[in-house]
């Protein structure tokens, strides 16, 4: 094959974030600065260069008739400074009201990848936009789509030739999740390498099953010696990306698993476990070892949250708030920085969410695993064999030294779902498919099997099921996720499920997916609205805490309808949902979910009343109770002023850090406010809908208003915390460029932000902008061990902010002639009244100037306007000291 273009690693897509609100107007929201949402190392660059994207949301209130309609005209088409923007599709987001629009020129070639199928564009466009690590552009290269199970594929589970591999710069023997666009279609799920030897007697650089693309790929077809049915072909330029590789992992237990234990797991192991943790976590902040205090809390290399069905929603801390946490804890021996108010913070939002694990689900670890195939291909003596789904059903090939388990994927719909196995030991595994290989009459079978093994199956961090297997908790190949209950820590909780004979799986709804025109893509983007994933999921969990079983496995079918709503176009059954909270509703179960997303200890309640069947319940009051308010001290922050001393800075740094420090603190107290809005407006409409609810002519009114108003709260709470995020990324993008006297511009910082009468105030800021910095001045000032962090990747491009309280991101871009200009992008900017927007079409800060009367002309970009010779421009920001 012809050799392939350089592999990209870092580089990413300017996105817009805008919402449309019910009145069906567009409204911009803070950009976000991060890798993440600027779409970093995504197909879709490769495929548009120069697109323009917005990311746009769609309020979660209720929506009535023509208020919908405003929001899909809305979708369908709209201009921002200049650009028409059509709506294209929308990633795993959109049941939370998330889509894509990009500039109108590429609408047409991108509604073809979806053979203009709306219900395609909305389910599979995040396949675009996902965010690789890694991505090539292969000019000549080949696919080779096959039915499921042939040449050894499986369910969105194919191969990848070795030497394009071994450029992509990746650790070897694991398993990959991969995104490829080809011809006029696009395909997702994971890769295993196969030799160059196989791949060139099959003519082929990519073996696909059909499972992987999405929509079909209809290329010419061809025959294949070693193939029972036909396979469709492709050579030309693809996009190969690579998201992920499989590793070592570990994932938080659950009280959605240790609810299906029996009660003898919960007397001798889940509780005796999770009483061990509060006295583990006692001592290790008695004697102040914060690396095992770190471990212990889930904050760790080896930990992250669910990235499936179920993202972990509750986890706001980012990696690099925690990790320089960990910094400043290491380095601090006095231990007086527990009292920072933003340390105090952190560590107060982390107990409280470590603490209700505890109490709900022991504090336990689960070892975690990408979900494997048992594939396998290879050439041998000219002879290709292949094989996959050979491996007995019960049975698992993993690197677990316990021989049996349970098979967790989240999220759990019901104990069924925690599927038992048993350990295929390493001999076994090569004599099983020594076996397979004779069968086919392959000669050398013992010796390829154990070569096959070792390269083919037994991949570092993988957990191999049987496809069957797999499927019956919702498994497949694309890169799922499980975690395993081990056989050897909790051998009662695994022996009941051995026993338990079920009432047998509850597969995914493979439902004949929908078909409409494509002007419809707004009216299915909207329609695919409607996360209930969550709100099922703790209503089986007060099920089974009030003892109703019954209630509990009719809700099973439930969440899977709602799992599978996006895809297959199914919905649950509302008013079954409806008729089974009113009966629960009459036990109280499950009080403790209301802890869920408690930020502080000491907002647990230290007691829940519930029933006798309440097992979590009642483990939640044997365990809390130990537990008491560890960081309850908090000083202000300006008694750590004399934090940072003796660098040096200029004035006009302190002024540049004051526009900074400015637009931080309006942009935070502008949440505030507005929540404070919101939750009035809940009130109001409780009060309005207890005092009118006999009404018959107004109660459907007065409940569609109160539904509407907790949604707005819902909404914001979740739009608050993607604007704090935002608003940190963007200090740290303006603070990584400050290359030159980092700890002066530190110390200018720091002379602000502690420089407040607000008592309230975190003091954040110092900690996301100049994190090295300031552990090297706590280390200095303290006489602690130095401790180094990784600096967070960032944009490219310089934030800059003039005096006048603009901020922009300036970047240098190569035109088409080979000449390259500064590009300024509007951010956001802080008003003379106050307030922070993020309009970048107003033109009030254009400066006034005399002009006469006449006609203007635009020269070389720049408006000319007669009776003047000045250039009326917004003007760049004021360059750095």
């Amino acid at each position: 094959m012809t050799s392939p273009a350089p592999v990209t690693t870092n580089s990413g897509l300017k996105v817009l974030s805008l919402m449309v609100t019910k009145e069906g107007k567009i409204e911009r929201k803070m950009p976000n600065l991060s890798p993440q949402a600027q779409l970093n190392n995504t197909l879709l660059e490769a495929l548009c260069p120069g697109i323009k994207v917005a990311s746009v949301s769609v309020t979660p209130e209720p929506l009535d008739q023509v208020e919908r309609a405003k929001v899909e005209s809305t979708l369908s088409r709209f201009a921002l400074d200049g650009t028409e923007y059509r709506l294209i599709g929308a990633s795993g987001s959109a049941k939370n009201g998330k889509y894509y629009a990009v500039d109108a020129r590429y609408e047409r070639p991108l509604a073809a990848r979806f053979s203009d199928w709306p219900q395609a564009a909305v389910t599979y466009f995040g396949i675009l936009v996902s965010p690789c690590m890694v991505r090539m552009q292969i000019p000549n290269g080949r696919v080779t789509v096959v039915p499921d199970h042939e040449l050894g594929t499986n369910d969105c589970r194919g191969w990848l030739r070795k030497s394009i591999f071994d450029r992509l710069g990746l650790p070897a023997n694991r398993f990959y999740q991969f995104r490829l666009a080809f011809a006029q279609t696009q395909a997702k799920g994971s890769f295993k390498i196969m030799t160059d030897e196989v791949a060139d007697a099959l003519d082929t650089d990519v073996i696909l099953p059909v499972s992987s693309v999405k929509p079909e790929y209809k290329g010419p077809s061809k025959l294949i010696a070693w193939l029972t049915g036909e396979a469709r072909t492709f050579a030309g330029e693809m996009i190969l990306g690579i998201r992920e590789y499989s590793r070592p992992l570990a994932f938080e237990s659950s009280y959605t698993v240790v609810q299906h234990a029996p009660e003898d797991s919960f007397e001798l192991e889940i509780k005796p476990h999770a009483l061990a943790q509060t006295a583990k976590l006692k001592d290790l902040l008695e004697y102040r070892d914060y690396t095992g205090l770190f471990e212990l809390l889930g904050i760790s290399e080896t930990q992250r949250p669910l990235v499936d069905e179920m993202p972990a929603g509750d986890d706001e801390a980012t990696s690099v708030e925690r990790t320089v946490l960990e910094g400043v804890l290491k380095a601090d021996p006095t231990g007086f920085l527990i009292q920072h108010p933003w340390v105090n913070n952190q560590l107060e939002r982390i107990l409280a969410r470590w603490a209700f694990k505890v109490c709900t689900a022991g504090g336990f670890e689960m070892p975690a695993f990408a979900l494997a195939d048992d594939g396998y291909l290879l050439l041998h003596n000219g002879q290709v064999y292949s094989g996959s789904d050979w491996m007995p059903q019960d049975r698992s090939i993993n690197a677990l030294a316990t021989n049996l388990g349970l098979v967790v994927r989240y999220p759990v719909r019901m104990k069924e779902d925690l599927l038992p196995y048993t350990k295929i030991p390493p001999t076994e595994a090569r004599q099983l498919l020594a076996n397979e290989l004779t069968r086919q009459g392959c000669p050398g079978a013992e010796a390829l099997a154990a070569k096959v093994t070792s390269e083919q199956l037994e991949l570092e961090g993988t957990f191999l099921l049987h496809s069957r297997t797999a499927a019956k908790n919702g498994g497949d190949y694309d890169f799922d996720f499980v975690c395993v209950v081990e056989g050897d820590r909790f051998p009662r909780f695994v022996e009941h499920r051995f026993q338990y004979k079920g009432k047998g799986s509850v597969e995914k709804t493979k439902a004949k997916k929908a078909r409409s025109p494509w002007w419809n893509l707004p009216q299915v983007a909207v329609g695919a609205m409607g996360n209930q994933i969550g709100t099922i999921t703790d209503l089986m969990t007060q099920c089974l805490a009030a003892g109703r079983d019954d209630c509990h496995r009719e809700l099973v079918e439930q969440l899977q309808l709602a799992l599978d709503q996006l895809k297959h176009g199914v919905t649950p059954d509302q008013d079954k949902i409806r008729a089974i909270r009113e009966q629960i509703k009459q036990t109280p179960a499950a009080q403790w979910l209301r802890a869920k997303r408690l930020r502080s200890l000491k907002d647990l309640p230290e007691r829940v009343e519930g029933p006798a069947t309440d097992r979590i319940g009642g483990m939640y009051n044997l365990v809390r109770k130990e537990l008491t308010d560890f960081f309850s001290n908090r000083m202000p922050v300006s008694q750590f002023r004399g934090l940072v001393q003796g660098y040096e800075f200029s004035q006009e740094m302190v002024d540049e850090c004051r526009r900074v420090n400015r637009a931080w603190a309006l942009t935070i107290q502008a949440g505030i406010e507005k929540k404070k809005v919101l939750i009035a407006g809940v009130q109001e409409a409780e009060a309005a809908f207890e005092s009118g609810k006999d009404n018959k002519e107004l109660r459907s009114k007065l409940l569609h208003t109160l539904c509407q108003a907790r949604a707005a709260l819902a909404s914001y709470d979740q739009q608050w915390q993607e604007e704090i995020r935002s608003l940190i990324w963007f200090v740290r993008t303006w603070a990584a460029r400050k290359e030159d006297n980092r700890m002066g511009w530190l110390q200018a910082l720091h002379t602000i932000v502690c420089g407040t009468k607000n008592d309230q105030a975190s003091g954040a800021l110092p900690f996301y902008a100049f994190p090295n910095e300031l552990l090297k001045a706590i280390v200095e000032r303290t006489g602690g061990r130095p401790v180094q962090l990784a600096a967070p990747k960032v944009c490219e491009g310089v934030v800059e902010m003039d005096e006048e309280g603009r901020c922009f991101l300036v970047e240098t871009v190569m035109g088409e002639g080979g000449q390259s200009y500064s590009k300024m992008t509007f951010l956001m900017a802080v008003t003379p009244d106050g307030k922070v927007v993020y309009d970048g079409g107003r033109v009030q800060w254009v400066h006034p100037f005399t002009c006469s009367a006449g006609t203007g002309e635009i020269r070389n970009g720049k408006l000319e306007v007669p009776g003047t010779r000045q250039l009326p421009q917004v003007a760049p920001p004021v360059k750095p000291m």
